[in-house]
Parts: C-alpha cells; sequence; structure tokens
C-alpha cells in the first residue's frame, strides 16, 4: 500500500474504536516514510514518520503485544537513526534504546528469530559507527560478535559472510571517526535546513562547505561531489544567476557520467537523472535547451582546475599581484561565483590599488559565505582606503566578534 493510502486510511479509523487495525496501519506508515526518509532529500519523510511516533507509543505500551512492539520498535529504530533535526549524537542513542528493546522481544519470540536478531544487530552497529563516539569501533564490533554467535554460519552463509566481513571493518576503525555518508547526510541537511528557513542564499555558505570537503575524500568522482555542485547549481538558478550556475550542473554531468567501478548504480542513476531535470530547469530561462555538454577529463576536473588556478594567485599574489588576479580569473571563469576566488580577487584588486573593485568582489563573496571574518576585514581595509571610515570601522567590528584573532585595525596597505 502506498504512503498515500496508508495515511488517507488511517485518518478515517477512530483510534480508540479500532486501535489494533489502527497501531497496525501507523507502524506500517511510520516504516514507509522511514524507508522514504533514507532518499537524499528525504529530511522531510523523517519528520512525518518522526510525528507518528507519540500515538503509536502509547498504543503500542498500552495493549503490550509483542508482535506489534518488535515492528514499532524497528520502525523506530530506523526513524530516530535517519533523524537529524535536533543533536544527532543524541538521536542515534535513541535508535540504539529502540533496537536493544527489539532485540530482547525477538529473543523471547516462539519460535526464535536469529537471522532478524543478527541482521539488526548489524544495523545497531553501523549507527554505532555514525556517532563518531571514541569507543563507537568497540560497541560495533560487539554488535556483530554477537551477531555471529546468534547466526551459525550454515544457517545464512551470506549474512554470515557479511558480518564477518563488518566485524573486521569494525575493529579496524579510527575512534572518532564518521564514516562519509553519515558526514554527507549531515551536509545534506544543513542545506536542507537552511534553504527551508531561509532561502537559497542561507544555503549557499553550508553547500560550499560540502563540496570542500567532497572534493578531499575519496574516490573521485563520489555522489557527495556530484550532490555538491548540483546544489550550487540549483541554488544559483534559484537566486537568478542562471547562466552562472551552468558550470556547476555541467561539472555535475560530467562526474555522474564518468566510471565509479564498485560504486552504488542505482543511487549514481538516481541521482543523474534528477541532474538532468535540474538542467531542464535552469535552461529554460535562458531559453535553451539540453546542448551537447563536453564531458572531456577537463570538464570532469573542473573544479580541480579553478582550485590550481586559485593556489597559483596565492603564491603570486604578494609578489605579482597582476599575475594573481590574471589567475583568479581564470579560476572564476571556470567556476563564477566562487566565494573563495572572489575574495582572493578582491585581495589582488587591493593590492593594485583598486579599492572600488576590490570592494565589488569583497560583497559578491560576502553575498554567497556571508559573515565571513577575513572578507569582512579585507573589505574594512578597501573602505579605509577610499576614506569611508564608518564603514571600514563597521566591517572591522563585525570580524573581530567573529574572529578575536583578527587585527585591531585594519591597515590601508
Amino acid at each position: 500500500m502506498s504512503i498515500e493510502a496508508l495515511h488517507a486510511q488511517l485518518s478515517s479509523l477512530d483510534s480508540s474504536a479500532q486501535p489494533a487495525l489502527y497501531t497496525r496501519l501507523a507502524i506500517e506508515l511510520a516504516s514507509a516514510l522511514a524507508a522514504q526518509s533514507r532518499q537524499p532529500n528525504g529530511f522531510d519523510s523523517n519528520q512525518r514518520a518522526f510525528s507518528l511516533l507519540p500515538a503509536v507509543d502509547y498504543l503500542v505500551l498500552r495493549d503490550r503485544c509483542p508482535q506489534t512492539e518488535v515492528a514499532y520498535r524497528l520502525a523506530a529504530f530506523a526513524i530516530w537513526s535517519d533523524c537529524f533535526a535536533g543533536h544527532r549524537d543524541a538521536n542515534l542513542r535513541e535508535a540504539l534504546a529502540h533496537a536493544e528493546r527489539a532485540l530482547t522481544l525477538l529473543a523471547a519470540a516462539d519460535p526464535p528469530q536469529p537471522a532478524s536478531a543478527a541482521s539488526l544487530l548489524s544495523e545497531m552497529a553501523a549507527a554505532w559507527l555514525r556517532t563518531g563516539d571514541p569507543d563507537a569501533p568497540h560497541h560495533a564490533a560487539a554488535c556483530r560478535r554477537r551477531a555471529l554467535d546468534l547466526l551459525p554460519a550454515e544457517a545464512n552463509p551470506p549474512l554470515h559472510a557479511h558480518l564477518t566481513h563488518q566485524l573486521a571493518h569494525a575493529e579496524n576503525a579510527t575512534p572518532g571517526a564518521i564514516p562519509d555518508d553519515e558526514t554527507a547526510r549531515r551536509f545534506e541537511f544543513a542545506i536542507h535546513s537552511a534553504l527551508n528557513a531561509s532561502g537559497p542564499a542561507a544555503a549557499l555558505p553550508e553547500t560550499w562547505r560540502m563540496l570542500h570537503w567532497a572534493w578531499s575524500i575519496h574516490p573521485e568522482p563520489n555522489l557527495p561531489l556530484v550532490r555538491a555542485y548540483a546544489h550550487l547549481a540549483s541554488l544559483y538558478s534559484a537566486l537568478g544567476h542562471h547562466q552562472e550556475s551552468l558550470p556547476y550542473i555541467y561539472c555535475a554531468i560530467a562526474l555522474a557520467t564518468s566510471p565509479h567501478a564498485g560504486a552504488d548504480e542505482a543511487a549514481w542513476e538516481a541521482e543523474f537523472h534528477h541532474i538532468w531535470r535540474l538542467l531542464d530547469q535552469i535552461l529554460a530561462p535562458l531559453n535553451l535547451s539540453h546542448k551537447a555538454v563536453d564531458l572531456s577529463t577537463s570538464a570532469r576536473g573542473g573544479f580541480a582546475s579553478a582550485l590550481e588556478a586559485w593556489q597559483l594567485g596565492n603564491q603570486l599574489l604578494t609578489r605579482n599581484p597582476s599575475q594573481a588576479l590574471l589567475a583568479y580569473e581564470q579560476a572564476l571563469t571556470q567556476f563564477p561565483l566562487w566565494p573563495a576566488g572572489l575574495h582572493a580577487r578582491g585581495l589582488a584588486q587591493l593590492l593594485l590599488d583598486n579599492p572600488t573593485a576590490a570592494i565589488d568582489d569583497f560583497n559578491a563573496s560576502l553575498q554567497f559565505l556571508p559573515n565571513h571574518p577575513k572578507t569582512l576585514f579585507a573589505r574594512s581595509k578597501a573602505h579605509t582606503r577610499l576614506g569611508s571610515h564608518d564603514l571600514a570601522a563597521a566591517d572591522l567590528a563585525q570580524a573581530r566578534a567573529l574572529d578575536p584573532n583578527i587585527p585591531a585595525a585594519a591597515a590601508t596597505a
């Protein structure tokens, strides 16, 4: 039954008149929403599922049917595991508490359900690793040992082999490290929350943070990198920068069509279709339709090339600002509206005694990465150069409030 059908049927019931049916349907709906919440943009589904828990909890604990409670605890484990609102570590620990209760019920079931318990213990191990707790590898390994004790190799060879492999992974995990997929989801939730609360401009800083992180992880291409480029394209287009958003969406397409052996093909396929739909939306205001995109190696390494030009500019900045300016312009040609590139070009303009042009670049950088203390400090220097001392003082005060290490006076040089 679809989520919409479950919701409609549940809405037509009186929980006091038909508590057993209401509880069963509510758990089914919560489980369906929990499964949907694991999709890239499933945070709203998670909150819908979360809203069902208090009523279901009351009904389940009132009736005390073990089979129904197991279904509820498994749904609650899935919902809390994918809840990023509030304190993430506390959410994961709440999920683990529900899982432990489900294990107790499964152990008492007649007949016993060792395969279900072993699968749940494997998921609990993954939840422990997502907490980033220094003791998480120990707890994860303990969960997988419990699972292997429950499940002889001959009972379920594929699951036993999977658990054995995952036990080795847990034993070798770095204490305190958070898995990349968990970090990516945390970035995605930050983007989603900022977008819903304050619009696309507020989501841009989180998206740039995600991109810079995703660019540093291996292998490349990776899904977080593709999604970060797609987010940037979508957000810039939503702000009216349709033309400037094209390099980002083209880079996302290039990465999505690059070889990615051993990856989750279904996830890559879904992301690829999402990107093409997004490209249609971006091209429509420009009165364009799909056109051939150069998917060469240089296109796939677009951001790497821009970063290389930016780094060259940084090396040249103090000794040859004119050449640094050219390097920064090359980077911004490949990736317009890049906050770090705009900030750097502003510094070069300032060193070349072009404070007005520098302020334009600093303003643009701050539009997409607000409240960056170094950019505010640099803009205060440019205002000082122009004799706008009140504006310079305001920028300097704001910069120092954000970062006490900022010098107390903005030199004009």
